[in-house]
């Protein structure tokens, strides 16, 4: 199972390299680039495609990011509350209840005195 990891790997390897190689060589021919406010003369097309993909792959992952890192704060925040909240009610479960019959019916029992009659 070993080789067989390692074979795919390196299979997966060699065939990224060569749709990159494949990809330059198709797209090898220099463009003039006009940014907003700049312009860049003889610009491999291969270069420009890359570096478009990378900044938008590079904008969409701060994007997600931040979400992602903001969402994890809320859970956070929500399982303390969450936490506090069911301590809360544990403690108001082992709380007395006042004024029931059998808190009342336990008190009267605690104040009869025997032996006086």
């Amino acid at each position: 199972m070993r080789w067989f990891r390692t074979g795919l790997i390196s299979a997966s390897i060699l065939g990224l390299l060569w749709v990159g190689w494949s990809f330059r060589s198709g797209n090898a021919e220099a463009i003039d680039l006009d940014l907003v406010a700049v312009r860049i003369p003889n610009v491999e097309v291969w270069w420009a495609l890359s570096a478009a993909a990378g900044l938008g792959l590079f904008v969409g992952i701060v994007f997600v990011g931040f979400a992602w890192i903001r969402q994890r704060i809320l859970n956070r925040r929500y399982r303390s509350t969450i936490a506090r909240l069911e301590s809360e009610v544990h403690q108001l479960r082992s709380l007395p209840l006042a004024g029931s019959v059998r808190a009342e019916a336990d008190e009267s029992v605690g104040r009869v005195s025997f032996g006086q009659g």
